[in-house]
């Protein structure tokens, strides 16, 4: 009788324990105020996370499923890898608008998990980011002029629309989980506050300088490339929460010839860009404005259109890590030793182009837009891939 008793006021402890937690998690939706950015929402590991599985040690290659792979976004919290699967290519937009798709890849392997087809009134996404504290994957539409989001476990998406013509680009997200974007054709930061949906567009000081890369550098202060040819600088910002911002702009090729592409930020803070069809990495000293140019291509493996170093990312370690798209390569540049380490894809004609990013550990993951068409290649077509650290030696 003493024991059942006991039992009884134990578990009356552990139910009243429960309705006070569930009591709790409610009062703190309602205090949030549907902000997206502080999400309650259960974090949908690809297997919970005490049993998800290791991820592979060996070098993955991953069909896309859908033409033009583009930009890529990890998802380290619950294991995920999102694809910008545009189905066109760009320049800079695609000859008609249309709805295409968002992959959801595995980060253990980096087998393809499922797509979500955007709704006929959207269109081709381009450049994905996902905040982390709530697993949703912002991207833009630069053949619709909108911004669009969606929200993976109702598979719902929602859009806002920019200035007709603006051409939104790449994005990336500030400390307080507001969105940032360039514009490439009205030569405009944009800005979106995630929870109220506001927009505001800035152009740079420079007039028709196509803005094109986006990043965050270790001090929360952003930075983006300007792609105009003739032009050749980069700008910078500081971010603030209603989108007014004081832009400044750096030369950075006294020649003019420099078409800076995508950016990064190192740990260091150091700011590396990537310069197309120069065949070069660049680095840039927020402390002296010192520019530095590093020639990265190799041999040229077809006829014409030897190089245009591409995507460019920075792993914890500091090496900078490119592609280049017209010669098929994938490498990194060690700064502290000035030494290049490059890998040829199988196929020339492969194109690891504006897709690449450095997990934490130091897996490098990026896009293939054509991948491989060589016969006896297990993957042919367009790709994702992923090389654990240590791949590229």
């Amino acid at each position: 009788m003493h024991k059942q008793l006991v039992f009884g006021i134990v578990l009356a402890m552990l139910l009243m324990n429960g309705l006070s937690a569930c009591g709790l998690i409610n009062d703190q939706q309602q205090a949030n105020g549907g902000d997206q950015t502080a999400s309650t929402r259960i974090l949908p590991a690809e297997q919970p996370e005490s049993t998800r599985r290791m991820q592979s040690t060996a070098p993955v290659q991953a069909s896309t499923k859908n033409p033009s792979p583009w930009g890529l976004a990890l998802d380290e919290e619950r294991g995920f890898v999102w694809v910008a699967e545009p189905g066109c290519e760009p320049q800079p937009t695609c000859q008609t608008a249309f709805a295409a798709k968002i992959g959801k890849f595995s980060m253990a392997d980096g087998h393809w998990i499922q797509d979500f087809s955007q709704p006929q009134q959207y269109s081709s996404p381009l450049f994905v980011q996902v905040n982390p504290r709530d697993g949703n994957v912002w991207f833009t539409q630069p053949n619709s002029d909108a911004i669009g989001e969606l929200s993976p476990d109702e598979s719902r998406f929602q859009q806002w629309n920019t200035t007709k013509g603006s051409t939104p680009y790449d994005l990336v997200l500030d400390k307080k989980g507001n969105l940032w974007f360039t514009e490439y054709n009205t030569s405009s930061i944009g800005f979106m506050d995630t929870k109220t949906h506001k927009i505001v567009e800035t152009p740079t000081p420079t007039s028709g300088t196509e803005p094109y890369g986006i990043t965050l550098d270790p001090k929360g202060n952003i930075w983006f490339t300007e792609n105009t040819k003739g032009i050749s600088q980069i700008g910078t910002f500081t971010p603030t929460t209603d989108g007014n911002i004081s832009i400044k702009e750096f030369p950075i090729d006294t020649t003019l010839l420099s078409q800076p592409h995508l950016i990064t930020a190192a740990p260091d803070g150091q700011i590396w860009f990537s310069e197309g069809f120069e065949g070069n990495i660049t680095d840039f000293d927020p402390a002296t404005d010192n520019v530095t140019h590093y020639k990265v291509t190799t041999a040229c493996r077809r006829v014409n259109n030897c190089t245009h170093i591409s995507g460019i990312s920075a792993d914890k370690q500091g090496n900078i890590w490119f592609t280049d798209s017209l010669n098929a390569t994938v490498g990194y540049y060690i700064p502290s030793k000035d030494i290049a380490h490059i890998q040829p894809l199988s196929d020339s004609n492969a194109h690891p182009h504006d897709g690449l990013v450095m997990q934490s550990n130091g897996t490098a993951w990026f896009t293939e837009q054509f991948g491989s068409a060589i016969k006896g290649d297990i993957i042919q077509g367009p790709a994702l891939v992923m090389w654990p650290k240590g791949t590229l030696k």
